[in-house]
């Protein structure tokens, strides 16, 4: 289920972006009956519609100067020899297929399938050999391997359609960005040097290179680089709460307090009091007994 829902949020999303008219267009009709599934669809696409619009809150671009909109042209043919059409297809052949592939054929996946549908635990089902799990999960799901083969060629069509469909606004947010920090000069030196064999390629490579496994499989580090960063963190975290203190639930307000918050709310004090979450202390747990 899960993975219908992704795929059906990625085919929106790809939608939303090919077509911003069409959704407008839709918006702007007159009501229609909608089926269950339909219906189900329009929330998804929405959901990601303002997931993704997380990202223009967070990068808010200034506008160009007028200087800087008068290089566009040179800072579109940098962008169009950095990343040629097609680029995003080349990355999604060359490293994401790949992975998707991998995390098809995971050979933990049948194991967490296999507990799920049977309720068994993951830490019984450890102790099976791979030929075990795979003949029980065949009387549960004979069509697990083939299903989940053929999910993962779907999603990889649907990612690099929505690829496909983002490389020009990619491009056209690339040559901004390149106008804003590349001077008229710089510009036409290194076209000149992109005009050259060496140049060219290095220009296309510059691009596709951030996908290469050789530079992905680095962020495996990231992991042990992160634990020895968790005690100054913890310190850092503990100072903070040390110096401004938590929240408080709803019973720790004074009475003037709960009567404002209720009020602001829109809630009854007694509708608040009943709602808070009712907290076990660890002296609790351990001694029942008052």
């Amino acid at each position: 289920m899960i993975r219908k829902h992704f795929l059906a949020a990625i085919g929106f999303a790809a939608f939303g972006l090919a077509s911003p008219l069409a959704a407008q267009d839709a918006a702007e009709a007159d009501v229609i009956f909608l089926t269950e599934e339909e219906e189900e669809l329009q929330t998804i696409e929405k959901e990601m519609t303002e997931a993704f619009s997380m990202f223009g809150a967070l990068f808010k671009a200034e506008p160009l100067t007028g200087e800087q909109e008068a290089l566009l042209p040179l800072a579109s043919e940098m962008a169009r020899r950095i990343m040629p059409e097609g680029s995003f297809g080349i990355a999604m052949r060359e490293t994401l297929e790949p992975m998707m592939a991998m995390i098809a054929t995971d050979p933990a996946e049948p194991r967490a399938h296999l507990a799920g549908i049977s309720g068994v635990e993951m830490t019984d089902l450890e102790r099976l050999s791979d030929d075990d799990v795979r003949e029980a999960l065949d009387i549960f799901d004979p069509h697990f391997a083939a299903r989940n083969e053929r999910t993962a060629k779907v999603m990889t069509g649907m990612i690099g359609r929505l690829l496909e469909a983002i490389e020009p606004a990619y491009r056209e947010g690339m040559a901004r960005a390149l106008a804003r920090r590349f001077s008229e000069a710089e510009m036409r030196e290194l076209l000149d040097f992109f005009a050259t064999p060496t140049g060219g390629k290095f220009a296309a490579q510059s691009f596709l290179v951030q996908y290469d496994p050789q530079l992905l499989g680095v962020m495996e580090a990231m992991g042990p680089a992160a634990v020895k960063l968790i005690p100054d963190m913890t310190r850092e975290f503990t100072a903070i709460e040390t110096e401004l203190g938590t929240s408080r639930d709803f019973s720790e307000l004074s009475a003037a307090e709960r009567t404002r918050a209720a009020r602001l709310i829109g809630k009854s004090v007694r509708e608040l009091d009943a709602l808070v979450p009712e907290v076990t202390t660890e002296g609790d747990a351990e001694d029942p007994v008052a």
